[in-house]
């Protein structure tokens, strides 16, 4: 994998680097991580036990919650780039694996409850599930909810696909939770690269220790200076202020926030009910799955950077972050509709190359245009209440004109038989967001088939730290 510069947030001072200095070379990064395994953080037996014996002695770990359908694409990419990076540190003593935390503790279920389907007119077809009242985590709200739903949604959408009858083959067991189907389905999809997916309140009892500091000990005032600092260079809020650590009890019926002192009685009396939130998990995470890298989105460097005091407060050793990969998947329908226009994926823009029939005219709308522009001005010269008259007709005037550009467009793109433009642009970038935030992983595989991922562990494996290409399908 070739490395890159990582998120440029700015650094709170000189004892409290963050983010660290940007990785300069592949040789660099695996210096780093030997001097991680030197630190003592690895807690070899409890960690063979909890994954099942993974013989690598550095852990390269990324994570994301789940979702229907298993969530968007950017799941897949994140998986992709931690199994690259592992794969670039095989000088490391003992070798690097690479582990998907899934986070199923949480309970949003306005992020999680739909699936994203892009069609190749570049309209996103949508998926509502309903997964049940309440706030009950996603772990204890089953796959099977929305399932057949989903499958008859790209059935209806997208068609047969090649990858379909291998989805069938992950169908949801009876109450399999979302978190468990989620791991196994990335655990089958990645089985030649030994990729392990675990779920979050899985390793509850490797955290005691740091659940105890952050109740007895939140650096509550390092937090709110860290906060204010990264205010002060324009960074977005990424919690708020957090005067107590952010935990919950974790029930069946529902998850439901708790004051320091409420976590307190639960810790003593059932330590594993406890769930920590976004603020605390990544750090309660390191301590209880030591990792050398973690592989981050966008959202999570910032998240690393509010909360960098509390890995000094609760004893963890920082992984190095590195920011994903990103990716655009290409489909060879869509590679070739570009070749019709002239275009490749690399020279995209918003607006399609110019048409023979639209440059026949193009003196003659200028010359409307123009007129339109000074019968505006004109206007502003009236009374008021033709100033609202001649603001109307100019109004419709304008609408017209577009209309017309538009029509000899379609009326150019059908005569030489070439795809919409915006269906092309609208797949590459669904309502002008990169594809890989909307599209459902599980279009990528119901339209390509399982083997997608190699291509996406192939490209990741290319990329530098953070950065985007397209990824080329072929039939």
């Amino acid at each position: 994998m070739t490395l890159g510069r990582m998120s440029s947030l700015p650094a709170a001072d000189a004892d409290d680097p963050w983010p660290e200095a940007p990785v300069s070379a592949q040789r660099d990064l695996v210096a780093e991580t030997n001097r991680f395994l030197a630190s003592g953080a690895w807690n070899r037996p409890a960690l063979a036990a909890l994954l099942r014996g993974m013989p690598a002695a550095a852990l390269v770990v990324t994570g994301q919650q789940p979702a229907v359908g298993g969530g968007p694409l950017y799941t897949l990419v994140k998986a992709a780039s931690a199994i690259a990076v592992a794969r670039s540190l095989a000088e490391v003593a003992g070798g690097a694996a690479p582990l998907f935390w899934c986070a199923s503790e949480d309970h949003d279920l306005g992020e999680a409850g739909h699936a994203d389907i892009i069609t190749r007119s570049g309209i996103v077809q949508r998926l509502h599930v309903d997964l049940g009242s309440g706030r009950a985590a996603l772990r204890h709200r089953p796959a099977s909810l929305w399932w057949d739903a989903l499958v008859a949604h790209c059935r209806r959408h997208l068609g047969p696909g090649p990858g379909a009858a291998w989805l069938e083959s992950q169908r949801p067991v009876a109450e399999e939770g979302m978190g468990r189907w989620l791991c196994r389905l990335l655990e089958q999809l990645f089985a030649a690269y030994g990729l392990r997916c675990i779920e979050g309140h899985e390793l509850r009892p490797l955290w005691h220790a740091g659940l105890q500091a952050a109740l007895a000990s939140w650096p509550a005032q390092s937090l709110e200076e860290r906060r204010t600092r990264l205010l002060a260079h324009g960074q977005p809020d990424a919690f708020g202020a957090l005067p107590e650590p952010p935990l919950f009890a974790d029930r069946p019926a529902g998850r439901m926030a708790l004051s320091r002192a409420e976590a307190v009685g639960l810790f003593a009396r059932e330590p594993d009910a406890l769930s920590p939130g976004a603020a605390l998990r990544p750090v309660l995470q390191q301590i209880a799955l030591p990792a050398a890298i973690y592989v981050a989105g966008p959202g999570e460097l910032s998240y690393h950077a509010f909360i960098a005091p509390l890995y000094a407060a609760l004893g963890a050793v920082r992984p190095r972050v590195l920011p994903r990969a990103s990716m655009t998947l290409v489909p060879n329908w869509l590679t070739r509709g570009l070749a019709q226009w002239g275009r490749s994926v690399e020279d995209l823009g918003t607006t399609p190359p110019p048409l023979r029939q639209k440059e026949a005219l193009g003196a003659e709308l200028a010359q409307l245009k123009v007129a339109t522009t000074l019968a505006e001005q004109r206007a502003a010269t009236l009374g008021e209440a033709m100033q609202r008259r001649a603001a109307t007709g100019i109004a419709h005037l304008r609408r017209d004109l577009a209309r017309l550009e538009l029509s000899l467009a379609r009326g150019e793109a059908q005569a030489q038989a070439l795809p919409p433009w915006g269906a092309l642009t609208g797949y590459l970038r669904p309502r002008g967001v990169r594809q890989e935030r909307s599209m459902s992983l599980f279009q990528a595989i119901w339209e390509h088939g399982p083997g997608v991922v190699h291509r996406l562990v192939e490209t990741a494996s290319a990329c530098a730290s953070g950065e985007h290409r397209f990824t080329a399908l072929t039939p």
